[in-house]
């Protein structure tokens, strides 16, 4: 299980490249990744 911590730092990284880009299947994928980690590290989906 990934730790709430590692998966917190990795999603920040995803969040900067979601806002980086204003192509949506960019984004979609971005917020599925985000997801996957929040799965993994225990935390409630967004």
């Amino acid at each position: 299980m990934l730790s709430v911590e590692d998966a917190n730092k990795i999603i920040a990284f995803l969040s900067a490249a979601y806002l980086a880009t204003e192509d949506a299947e960019a984004r979609e994928e971005f917020h599925r990744l985000a997801n996957e980690l929040r799965k993994s590290s225990g935390q409630p989906l967004e």
